[in-house]
């Protein structure tokens, strides 16, 4: 009788969830579960966030998961996961042999294989000269492999004998990620003689970009820990959908908050663009972080920590990508999964681009359009300066123009790579940082965190702001590099927060 009193007063606790994205619905999945009345407001038409799909043309064009940290059972992760129905034992993920190709032309070519001895035997059949530096790289990726991050509950919120656990199996890990961290890519590539093996590691993502991020990369993919789901992205996300709809949650699309409501130093609701007004008790924000801040909240509150990385873009830039997508009319199962090709005449957008990395979706059946033709994603990396360059190009009233430019560009360079495929391939979609910022409310168009550099510093934010009480921010911005576990775990401890603050004993089944 007790339990039933106390859940019908816990029902009358009222949260707004900003965001449908992974954060969202893993914040209001665990609020429900824990007896809370949950709305999430999604501003877009569809749920996901960054993690979505959409069609062009009768095919489906993932926007998001490239591998998946998390997939394998019985992992800390993958228990995440499984809580908030992203995944589950029904629920097919196919593990890449192949992880990408390198083409630098000229018949210098290797490939990242998923399988780290494989990877480790052609490195040293195309880089003999590095075998010393290359064994040790894949000792310290084989060292990564065994770091499972602690995501069953903050730091803050952990008691004596949590963090005693914490320090006794983290220990090791703590030298390697720390030493690691403060490591540049591009610095450790200097260790390498063959220019191709040190291209690669400067280039992954930028020769600024901490080792440790590429060592915790490589780790899952070899470990078999990240694979990606079949069906995709949003798929994955329609599967949190079905989870949170059915603990009975609330769910808007196409409802927009313009600012949150104030009284008295307290969130107590929010107000739409269309001037409705919705009140709650709590209201979580899992919009990017910078939005939440300047847009929602008026300027008027600042995190130190994202402040701080909001000023400094030379020691904390964000991921910015534009990618063309093609329709190909032939089965390309067979191609390589990721290609990276490297050109003598570059792409011009912001800077030169000499490598364009193509993705082959023929790998998910159920991903192929209905007249059997395959999907390929043509992606130019950059940063800040891509998404000025772009804003620019649509400030001259060229945006269409250069979209098709650079598209029929990046088709030209695959074709050429691809004989065989002459006259049966189309671009079907451009896609640029403003495309990222208008659909995500993004920073200058990303569509993940903060970049972390060996110059930067680590990061772990609460989300909580000194003085608003009622409000608590979620996101793959508060934790490093950002991603989708980072939006899932900041879902998770935010919900875990509410709980703690509201004298709720936090529950995750």
């Amino acid at each position: 009788m007790w339990y039933n009193d106390f859940m019908g007063k816990m029902k009358d606790k009222k949260v707004i969830v900003i965001g449908g994205g992974v954060s969202g619905l893993t914040t209001a999945i665990y609020l429900q579960k824990n007896g809370y009345e949950t709305l999430v407001l999604e501003k877009n038409a569809t749920l996901g966030g960054a993690c979505i799909g959409w069609e062009r043309k009768g095919c489906y064009i993932d926007g998001c998961i490239h591998w998946l940290v998390g997939v394998k059972p019985n992992t800390a992760t993958n228990k995440l996961w499984t809580d908030v129905g992203a995944l589950s034992p029904d629920v097919e993920i196919y593990q890449q042999d192949d992880f990408y190709t390198l083409d630098f032309g000229g018949g210098n070519k290797f490939t990242v294989w998923s399988d780290l001895e494989k990877m480790q035997s052609e490195l040293i059949a195309f880089a003999p000269e590095d075998e010393k530096a290359i064994k040790k790289f894949c000792k310290l990726i084989k060292r990564f492999q065994k770091i499972d991050a602690p995501v069953e509950k903050p730091v803050d919120l952990m008691n004596l004998l949590d963090l005693c656990k914490i320090g006794f199996t983290m220990l090791g890990d703590y030298y390697y990620v720390n030493k690691t961290s403060k490591i540049s890519c591009g610095s450790y590539a200097k260790k390498f003689k063959n220019p191709y093996i040190r291209k690669w590691l400067e280039e992954h993502m930028s020769a600024d970009y901490n080792l440790m991020s590429f060592l915790y990369m490589l780790a899952h993919v070899t470990n078999k820990d990240g694979g990606i789901p079949v069906g995709g992205s949003l798929a994955m996300v329609e599967r949190m959908r079905d989870k949170y709809l059915s603990l009975g949650g609330q769910l808007r699309c196409g409802a927009e908050v313009s600012r949150i409501k104030i009284e008295n130093g307290a969130a107590v609701g929010v107000w739409l663009t269309s001037g409705e007004e919705l009140a709650a008790d709590w209201v979580v924000s899992a919009a990017p972080s910078e939005h939440t801040l300047k847009k929602l909240l008026s300027g008027k509150y600042i995190l130190k920590k994202i402040d701080d990385r909001l000023k400094d873009r030379l020691t904390y830039p964000i991921y910015t990508y534009t990618t063309a997508v093609f329709k190909v009319n032939a089965d390309m199962k067979n191609a390589p999964l990721s290609h990276k090709i490297y050109v003598d005449e570059p792409i011009e957008l912001n800077e030169k681009h000499y490598g364009i990395t193509y993705r082959n979706y023929s790998y998910d059946e159920t991903l192929k359009a209905p007249d059997c033709c395959s999907v390929v994603q043509a992606t130019l990396g950059g940063n800040d300066n891509m998404y000025f360059w772009w804003k620019g190009v649509k400030a001259d009233g060229q945006y269409r123009e250069k979209k098709k430019e650079i598209g029929q560009k990046l088709l030209d360079v695959y074709v050429k790579n691809y004989p065989h495929l002459a006259g049966k391939v189309e671009v079907i979609d451009v896609i640029t940082p403003l495309t990222y910022q208008r659909y995500l409310n993004g920073r200058h168009g990303s569509f993940q965190g903060f970049v972390q550099t060996s110059k930067g510093k680590s990061l772990m934010q609460k989300g909580e702001i000194k003085g608003l009480k009622g409000f608590i921010i979620s996101g793959q911005w508060l934790l490093r590099s950002g991603g989708l576990p980072p939006a899932a775990i900041t879902g998770k401890f935010a919900a875990q927060r509410i709980c703690k603050k509201d004298k709720i004993r936090f529950k995750s089944n």
